[in-house]
């Protein structure tokens, strides 16, 4: 049972030091132990049960307590109570085994908001007990933008790989970045997986390569590549590099990145150098508190400082941590030294809007907090985060003391920049590329067209918005002509599934062009998890799809009479003869037609006249005949047709009626009018034929007789066809 906080009477935060077991320095420690009262980040000082021994304002305010709350409790109230256990044990096993403690946590303040922080521990002696000191710095903020710009990225990809393009982003050494779907299958298709040109590879190196190599890049490669070069060079723009940077006794890498602001007069250059090895483990158990308190400063990321602001006006630096080396490349003796060291090194273009921030919070007498830019001794470009607190009460002298901290937080500012950017390409693809993109909402109607859509589909933005994809008017079909139901959409089956839908062929009614078939894309997009949106992109492709429609049908057709042709005829006579096999009870009957005396009309009137006769007779036979019956012409003036589910005596009425009408309906061509006749033989196919040849030959049989019989004559091939 935890004993009530009221109970518990903690050492003030002045004798801190006596921890140690040492004596300090006079006027040393007394000043250490006011950097860290009044230091931005939380100190806490822990006991071998866990219960808190000290904690200093910035602690108690970064988590939202008051000291006295805090002091005797137990520190793993500050955790989810499922992860309590488990990091009290990680407590005591650093105070009993040793190791080290340190790293990112998720802790929960006292209104409940979780936060990130980064800790650092290490072991203190006093009286012979153990405890354990610890420092907490905030980083909530670079949490949140990390996760924001993963967040766009992911939605970046989304919505380049809905593209037909092909697109990739270079960043400034060249390395290709990001590359959509069109980009990776092009690249393995022309160059195998291995070879391929795709995220990590170096497309200005590729480009010098195939500069070297004049078959394999050609004549413009040089050009291209020179171009690129003064990009990257400045010329025009940008750069990354991870690089190895050793210290004697410690291994550390940074990650290196350039960039020119845009617009910035005369031409800015951003570089940022971000360290990405794990912060020095303490070795030695620190026995004096002087040396605790200077090794806690200077492992601190950033650089601790304290500031005399005298009645005159006059500023002075009485202390800098060792990190100011890190973070602006000059040493504390530098600065303490001269004021002037660490203000020279801010850009021209910050410096007033720094001096002003400064002025404010003087006049005010609360906390100064401002970020800026400096330019380091070796031109390296870095975003300073400045924060300090003023002591309540002037001192003797008048003098107002200042405790604050200066922190690199040019990592978050790149994030915000990349963050810009990615928006920024984001915005500039969905209104430039030539494809189609739209956007729905999880009940699919319409939020957003970009011009290409709007230009396609002869709406306006104000037109489309509101406007449901599986709207009737849009009249969808399929490419057979088939109507496309609504939840075959390929936005409808992406929302519906929750998985990217592609190449899908339709036909959309658009105003003022009839038909129009798309090539449509439909990928979902998620927002934590949730399905929340799906973008589709589509591509006109209306003149592929009729060419091809056309095609079709010319390799299907007779060109002068426009019935079924011979192939045409022989693949649907073959499936029917396969259904009645399948189904005997369902008969299919077959008609052999041939126009009587047919040379003579040629050699009389002409070869126009005898054309003109076989179009009239095949427009007579499509008009008595049903829609599945196929006609097809099978010779110069023979045709066969084909009738479904006919038995004997009705393909015979048929004949009789179609050899009627063409005899009374005379073919005419200007001031000509030919009266022909037809000869008509009908078989009917048989189950047990061994094939369709069988039922031709029956019908070929029954023509012949027709035409022995006088001509002009309809014969059945068998009492039963």
């Amino acid at each position: 049972m935890e004993p009530p906080a009221s109970t518990f009477r903690a050492p003030p935060l002045g004798p801190l030091a006596a921890l140690g077991g040492a004596a300090p320095a006079p006027g040393v420690v007394p000043a250490l132990d006011l950097v860290i009262r009044q230091s931005p980040v939380g100190i806490a000082v822990i006991d071998f049960d866990g219960r808190y021994r000290e904690v200093n304002p910035a602690y108690c305010a970064l988590y939202g307590y008051a000291r006295d709350e805090l002091l005797g409790r137990p520190f793993t109230m500050m955790f989810p109570p499922d992860q309590r256990d488990a990091v009290q044990a990680r407590h005591q096993h650093f105070l009993s085994d040793g190791g080290e403690l340190k790293g990112e946590w998720t802790v929960v303040r006292r209104d409940g908001a979780t936060a990130n922080v980064l800790t650092e521990s290490v072991r203190l002696q006093a009286d012979g007990v153990t405890h354990r000191l610890v420092y907490v710095v905030d980083i909530s903020e670079r949490k949140r933008m990390e996760q924001a710009l993963q967040g766009s990225q992911q939605f970046l990809h989304s919505v380049l790989d809905g593209l037909q393009a092909h697109v990739c982003v270079l960043d400034e050494t060249g390395v290709i970045v990001i590359v959509n779907r069109a980009w990776r299958d092009f690249a393995v298709a022309n160059g195998g997986q291995d070879a391929a040109v795709l995220e990590g590879a170096n497309y200005l190196a590729a480009c010098q390569r195939a500069v070297a190599v004049p078959w394999l890049g050609g004549p413009e490669a040089g050009p291209f590549s020179a171009m690129l070069q003064a990009v990257l060079a400045g010329q025009r723009d940008y750069f990354q590099l991870e690089y190895a940077c050793h210290a004697p006794g410690e291994q550390r890498w940074f990650v290196a990145r350039v960039s020119c602001i845009d617009g910035s007069q005369p031409r800015r250059v951003v570089v940022a150098h971000d360290n990405v090895t794990a912060l020095k483990q303490t070795q030695e158990t620190l026995r004096r508190s002087e040396a605790l308190l200077l090794d806690l400063a200077a492992s601190m990321p950033g650089a601790m400082f304290r500031l005399v602001n005298l009645p005159s006006g006059q500023w002075r630096f009485t202390y800098v941590s060792p990190g100011v080396v890190d973070l602006f490349e000059v040493t504390s003796e530098q600065v303490c030294g001269a004021n002037s060291t660490l203000s020279d090194c801010i850009l021209p273009e910050d410096r007033a809007a720094h001096d002003g921030s400064i002025r404010a919070a003087v006049a005010r007498g609360g906390t100064w907090e401002h970020e800026y830019r400096i330019r380091t001794r070796s031109g390296a470009l870095k975003w300073i985060q400045a924060r300090a607190t003023p002591k309540p009460e002037p001192g003797e002298q008048g003098e107002v003391l200042w405790t604050g901290m200066l922190s690199d937080v040019s990592a978050r500012k790149q994030a915000e920049a990349d963050l810009r950017a990615s928006e920024a390409t984001y915005r500039t693809l969905f209104e430039t590329v030539p494809q189609g993109v739209i956007y729905q909402d999880v009940a699919g109607r319409i939020t957003a067209a970009n011009p290409a859509a709007q230009r396609i589909l002869g709406l306006t933005l104000d037109q489309m918005q509101g406007r449901h994809a599986v709207d009737p008017s849009w009249q969808a079909v399929r490419e057979d002509g088939s109507e496309l139901p609504g939840d075959q959409h390929p936005a409808m089956q992406a929302l519906r599934t929750g998985q990217p839908v592609r190449d899908v062929l339709m036909g959309v009614s658009v105003a003022g062009r009839g038909q129009v078939w798309l090539l449509v894309n439909a990928i979902p997009l998620f927002k934590q998890g949730v399905l929340a949106e799906v973008y589709a992109s589509f591509e006109d492709i209306t003149e592929r799809v009729r060419l091809g429609q056309e095609l079709r049908r010319q390799a299907s057709t007779d060109y002068l009479t426009g019935v079924a042709n011979r192939r045409s005829l022989m693949e649907r006579l073959a499936g029917e003869f396969q259904r009645v096999r399948r189904h005997p009870g369902q008969p299919c009957s077959v008609l052999a037609l041939d126009l009587d005396l047919f040379k003579q009309v040629n050699d009389r009137w002409g070869h126009a006249v005898g054309d003109a006769a076989l179009r009239h007779v095949a427009a007579l036979m499509r008009q008595l005949t049903r829609q599945v019956d196929l006609v097809g012409r099978s010779g110069g003036e023979e045709f066969t047709l084909v009738l479904p589910d006919t038995g004997a005596e009705d393909a015979l009425a048929l004949a009789e009626r179609l050899r009627g009408r063409i005899a009374q309906t005379p073919a005419r061509l200007d001031d000509v009018a030919v009266t022909v006749t037809v000869s008509i033989g009908i078989g009917v196919i048989r189950a047990d034929d061994p094939g369709v040849d069988a039922v031709l030959a029956r019908a070929d049989k029954a023509l012949y007789e027709a035409k022995q019989a006088g001509r002009n004559t309809v014969r059945l091939f068998g009492p039963a066809g």
